[in-house]
């Protein structure tokens, strides 16, 4: 028979008579059952068995006394007459005792590292406060959703409150939970699935710590600002999209915590790493009625999630990395038990071997991952369980997320622009003088940094994403100025805030957009300019260098770590040269040794980035910026040594412009031997930059596949149109959502620049301050920008320009 860990409170005269009561009963209960147990002697009679109901009354009833220990029902029974009476209304309810134990049972009060008795009693009366306050929960998912609500509350759970509202209640009332969650489905307000949910899996709905107006406040801001995450056709991301989109990573702002904000809206404004981030995508899954649990990992937070094809996991790396906080320890035993609970009318076989067990005293066993070695009817009860999963062909999905989940793609769906009405195109000029624009109606080839998508009114509204300070910028591969250290795959050198040096150039990369790779492709900039590039395949590589040291000028370059390129792209063949530099921007800022096929150089990360961009619109291919990660990957042309050509120092200057040989000048490019890979100039000559700004600890936390580094920023711009009939002075606000303060948007119109300070709204919808500004009859274009970093994500429905008379 199982043990647990003794309970404090001591038993009155009445509670010993209870206790005594309780224990006869199992007693007799375990011999009545060990009779026609101990007589299953053949794998066949153990199997009738477990497919027979003859016993599971008995067999509810010795367990639920068992797991509550005759001690732990004394305890609430003696307390008053009435709680006397659940007890025994619950040890007479065979039907209700049955649904609890198949949902694991009610909780159990952990102490240090041992766990009390389960509380069956607090979870009855739960219960039956639920019914008795909201009749409706008698049947189906109601009643379901009352037990699951009893059972999950049967140890109290903590209330996360703002620190301001110290009346708030300590505890999370589970008969207001019941409520909350019973008018959010009548409401409509939950998703889909959450009417078929079992008892089991709405207790990973139920048990969260937030109050109900947080849950409330969390489907509310999700519908006003990003109502796409929503209705998402990916279920896996749907809802916890918002982690990756919107929940920064970081714990630097989480200093600006605000005390009279709720725990979650903190991290949807400040951010977090690990737990907070998964704290927040298993909070909104609550708030949406999506079964999710923590699924921590050795020095990550994370989160798994119920989809309608199975559990999966969104947020840290896939079954088998990490554990969870249930009966199931290693959460690949919890993944089973997932699993094989989609057949509920075989599963109780599960559970009739696991009670079987305890009648015969067996340790309870849950999974074939514990730590300890099951008894004859655990082992049965796990086998029970695996055929069940072989016979449903259950399919185990992948982590959707990698690594805080930084995945799914684009949110934006590109059919947008042909479900766009007239009236979201359209500008509304009222009688009054007053001007309407649609958020929905900018100019959409004058526009970069911003999501169109369908609200829930019917309409259309506007999502410009957060951005971060750029900050300190990264260069590869060393100069003429560099020695054979600087030379080298694994050496990386900090801008330091600088925004630019005579050595300091750039070479393009181009994405792959499909197909049968070119082994080398050009890309024409005109009659006579073109830029060759070499492909580079996908592949698998060690990177990192030596240096320990984070300082001005220096990098640290470890740990050394496994990093995979899946998607092949095209690397540029040379370094950007002057001449095609100028043929994009239109002018020539080099200070080394001018000349047009010399390297450009004096760039600064800006023009770089501008280069790239303004070649991408002129090419309408994806050209870009290598990022750190695929420069490495090229330079180092499949050695693991420091350099490609191996560990002969002497052969440097063979390939590369270096210290030694340079001059203390740039050459042109192309004069050295190429790389294995076909790349000239990957050592020395200028300094190359990459698409990654630094962290000093971002080699220890980089994702395996395709790290893009820290997260850098985005630029924002997108203009309206409108025409007025004569000059007038007006005053605009912007109809806005956001979820941090301090946000703003600036504003070119008629050669003048305004800021528009917006509101600390909240997940509301509330107009900014307005702003004086002057139209000219005719055409007038309002240039709208987000360029003072950090800015978080806002949303914005509309503008409005009213006369001032």
């Amino acid at each position: 028979m199982l043990s647990f860990a003794e309970t404090e409170t001591s038993l009155s005269l009445k509670g010993k008579q209870l206790e005594s009561s309780y224990e006869s009963s199992m007693i007799q209960l375990q011999k009545e059952l060990l009779r026609p147990v101990n007589k299953l002697n053949t794998n066949s009679q153990r199997e009738a068995f477990l497919t027979q109901e003859t016993y599971d009354a008995k067999l509810a009833k010795f367990v639920v006394l068992n797991e509550a220990s005759p001690q732990g029902l004394a305890e609430f029974a003696q307390q008053s007459s009435a709680q006397e009476k659940l007890i025994d209304d619950l040890l007479s309810d065979s039907r209700l005792m049955i649904q609890m134990l198949i949902a694991d049972g009610a909780k159990r009060p952990s102490k240090g590292r041992s766990f009390g008795s389960a509380q069956y009693g607090p979870a009855i009366k739960i219960y039956k406060g639920i019914r008795h306050a909201h009749p409706g929960a008698e049947s189906g998912l109601f009643q379901r959703l009352a037990l699951a609500i009893s059972l999950e509350h049967s140890v109290p759970i903590k209330q996360s409150n703002p620190l301001a509202k110290l009346e708030a209640p300590e505890f999370v009332d589970p008969i207001k939970r019941y409520k909350h969650y019973e008018q959010a489905y009548m409401k409509g307000e939950l998703d889909s699935k959450f009417s078929k949910l079992s008892i089991w899996e709405l207790r990973m709905v139920v048990n969260g710590d937030e109050p109900n107006e947080t849950l409330a406040w969390g489907r509310k801001m999700m519908r006003n600002y990003r109502p796409d995450h929503i209705t998402s056709t990916n279920e896996a991301w749907r809802y916890v999209r918002i982690v990756s989109t919107d929940v920064k990573y970081g714990s630097g702002d989480v200093k600006y915590d605000l005390s009279e904000l709720q725990k979650y809206q903190n991290i949807l404004m400040n951010g977090g790493i690990c737990g907070r981030r998964a704290f927040f995508g298993r909070f909104i899954l609550r708030a949406f009625g999506v079964p999710t649990i923590a699924r921590p990992s050795r020095g990550h937070g994370a989160l798994a999630r119920f989809t309608s094809d199975g559990w999966v996991v969104c947020l840290g790396g896939g079954w088998g990395a990490g554990w969870t906080k249930t009966l199931y320890v290693k959460d690949k035993d919890f993944l089973s038990s997932t699993q094989a609970r989609k057949a509920p009318y075989e599963f109780i076989q599960v559970k009739r071997a696991q009670w079987a067990g305890d009648v015969s005293g067996e340790k309870r066993v849950y999974g074939v991952h514990d730590k300890e070695k099951p008894g004859l009817w655990n082992q049965r009860a796990l086998d029970k369980q695996a055929m069940i999963i072989e016979k449903l062909k259950s399919t185990t999905l992948k982590a959707v997320g990698a690594n805080l989940g930084e995945a799914d793609g684009k949110a934006y769906d590109k059919k947008m622009a042909a479900q766009l009405t007239t009236l979201a195109k359209k500008v509304l000029y009222h009688i009054d003088g007053s001007i309407s624009i649609p958020a929905s109606a900018y100019k959409e080839n004058e526009a970069k940094g911003i999501t169109t998508m369908k609200n829930f009114e019917q309409g259309f509204q506007v999502f410009l994403p957060r951005f971060d300070l750029k900050g300190i910028t990264l260069l590869r591969g060393g100069s003429w100025k560099g020695d054979e250290k600087a030379c080298s795959s694994g050496w990386r050198l900090p801008s330091s805030g600088y925004g630019r040096y005579e050595n300091w150039g750039f070479r393009a990369a181009l994405s792959h957009d499909g197909g049968a790779p070119s082994k080398e492709l050009s890309i024409k900039i005109n009659d006579e300019l073109k830029i060759d590039f070499v492909y580079i395949k996908p592949g698998s590589f060690v990177m990192g260098g030596e240096s320990k040291t984070d300082g001005k000028w220096h990098c640290v370059e470890l740990p050394k770590h496994k990093v995979n390129i899946t998607k092949g792209f095209y690397m540029g063949k040379y370094e950007i040269t002057q001449a095609q530099f100028e043929a994009i921007m239109g002018y020539n800022s080099s200070r080394s040794t001018k000349g047009s096929n010399y390297p450009a150089d004096n760039i600064s990360w800006q023009e770089a980035l501008k280069f790239c961009e303004n070649l991408s619109l002129k090419t309408k291919r994806d050209i870009r910026l290598p990022t750190e990660a695929e420069w490495e990957f090229a330079a180092r042309a499949g050695s693991t040594n420091k350099w490609f050509f191996g560990r002969d120092s002497s052969l440097l200057e063979s390939y590369a412009w270096a210290k030694s040989n340079g001059a203390n000048k740039s050459h042109e490019v192309g004069q050295k031997k190429a790389n294995p890979w076909g790349l000239y100039d990957i050592y020395g000559n200028v300094l190359e930059r990459v698409a990654d700004t630094y962290d000093k600890n971002y080699y220890a936390q980089s994702p395996k596949n395709d790290p893009q580094g820290p997260l850098q920023a985005v630029y924002t711009e997108f203009e309206y149109e409108i025409n007025v009939d004569k000059a007038g002075d007006y005053l605009l606000s912007c109809l806005v959502l956001t979820n941090k303060h301090s946000q703003n948007l600036s504003l070119e119109l008629n050669q003048t620049s305004h800021e528009i300070n917006l509101p600390f709204t909240l997940g509301e919808w509330q107009d900014s301050a307005p702003i004086k500004v002057k139209l000219n009859p005719g055409k007038n274009i309002l240039k709208f920008q987000r360029n003072q970093p950090p800015q978080s994500g806002i949303a914005l429905k509309s503008i409005s320009l009213k006369p001032i008379p």
